[in-house]
């Protein structure tokens, strides 16, 4: 997960910010004033494709499917199909982390991407888009460019509406009875939401593999969201009096910047911010996937997920969104908003974590594997350098992180 930092250089730049109302076509994805302009600049090609441009080129079928959730959402999911049939167990359902999309799990290419390496072990793979990203702007009712009500919702909202929709559209579509779910950072945050809140759908959960995962923030070691998280109130005030109620889009110069400067200069750039922010160490990510990662990522996200989480940061509590006493008591029945009781996630959960995490630090874990009944392992990655983002992108990924999730998939096929 990418600190706050990134609010303060939008601030500075947001009266310079493209304008947002782009058509929304499955074809692009993004403004497409700026496609044109990328292949003759120079850009690596992997990233300014979508996610289907990308499975196509490397040779493997994808669909694409719409999702609604109850409360309207429609998500985009991809499917990435099994290299052979039968598909082995159940299906996979991957979830991206915070600024981030589905993209996540293939950009790095056929030899290290997740999703592929899914595929080529005769896996069903399921790449999904909670709420609000590039790939799932759309509602029944609102319009996220006019309606400031599309913009109302956290990861509490991705767990309690979203991953429960998800489960059950996949699990209709396939006709299995459960699935496996493998999280990133807030992706196993919305896992925890999900379990808490919807303890019946435990039932639907063969396996879960957490990868960074997000729940306590209490001892976070990253410097600037300690700082920033003190003033969110003030910081998401300010920004929605401005007009922004969604931040870090695809079509706004916090992601057009970035991903021109990573073209340039990914190991300076993107890997300094990473450095600074999470704990990584230059160079345990290549600079190709760096350069191709951002052009994937930054890709929307509501101000009130970013305010919630520094809720949990200022706290030290994994709890739901503080609304204030009044608002809470309308909402919650109390004047304190209810914590996330992760005791009743039954379901089997593998947790995959760092030792140079700055976000999903050792503190932070002891006190939910302390909390979860049916944990199955704390795999820590026997590299002291490995740090937040290396899980799904690090150049050692595949050996030190993804035949571990193949093992555990074999254990719990039957």
């Amino acid at each position: 997960m990418i600190t706050f930092i990134l609010i303060i250089f939008y601030v500075l730049h947001s009266t310079y910010t493209i304008p947002a109302k782009w058509p929304h076509k499955f074809i692009s994805f993004e403004p497409p004033e700026t496609r044109p302009i990328k292949r003759p600049l120079g850009y690596i090609e992997d990233t300014y494709l979508n996610f289907t441009q990308l499975a196509t080129k490397y040779g493997y079928p994808s669909e694409q499917h719409s999702v609604i959730t109850e409360d309207g959402y429609v998500l985009t999911v991809f499917r990435i199909l099994p290299k052979c049939s039968p598909a082995k167990g159940f299906p996979v359902i991957l979830g991206h982390g915070i600024y981030d999309s589905s993209d996540t799990w293939i950009f790095t290419g056929p030899d290290t991407g997740l999703g592929y390496i899914l595929s080529n072990n005769c896996y069903d793979a399921w790449a999904v888009n909670f709420r609000g990203n590039t790939y799932s702007r759309k509602h029944l009712r609102l319009d996220p460019e006019k309606d400031s009500a599309f913009w109302e919702f956290s990861f509490d909202e991705n767990g309690n509406y979203d991953l429960p929709a998800l489960i059950d559209y996949i699990l209709n579509v396939t006709e299995k009875s459960s699935v496996y779910y493998v999280g990133h950072s807030q992706g196993s945050t919305d896992f925890f939401v999900m379990g808490s809140l919807r303890p019946d759908y435990n039932e639907k959960v063969r396996l879960s593999i957490q990868l960074a995962p997000v729940a306590w923030m209490k001892n976070i070691k990253s410097p600037i969201p300690k700082i920033l998280s003190r003033r969110s109130k003030e910081i998401r005030s300010a920004l929605e009096f401005a007009g922004y109620n969604e931040i870090f889009a695809k079509h706004q110069l916090t992601h057009l910047v970035p991903e021109l400067l990573c073209q340039i200069a990914p190991n300076a750039v993107c890997g300094t911010v990473l450095a600074l922010t999470t704990g990584y160490k230059l160079g345990s990510i290549t600079s190709l996937n760096l350069a191709i990662g951002i052009g994937h990522l930054l890709v929307g996200v509501s101000v009130k997920t970013l305010t919630h989480f520094a809720q949990l940061v200022d706290s030290g509590q994994f709890r739901r969104y503080d609304e204030g006493k009044a608002g809470n008591t309308r909402k919650y029945g109390s004047t304190l908003p209810p914590k996330y009781d992760v005791s009743l996630i039954t379901s089997p959960v593998v947790l995959i974590s760092a030792k140079n995490d700055w976000l999903s630090t050792p503190e932070d874990l002891f006190i939910l594997t302390s909390r979860l009944p049916n944990l199955v392992e704390n795999y820590v990655v026997p590299e002291p350098t490995w740090s937040h983002n290396n899980h799904v992108w690090g150049v050692n990924a595949t050996e030190l992180v993804f035949e571990k999730i193949l093992s555990f998939f074999q254990k719990f096929n039957t």
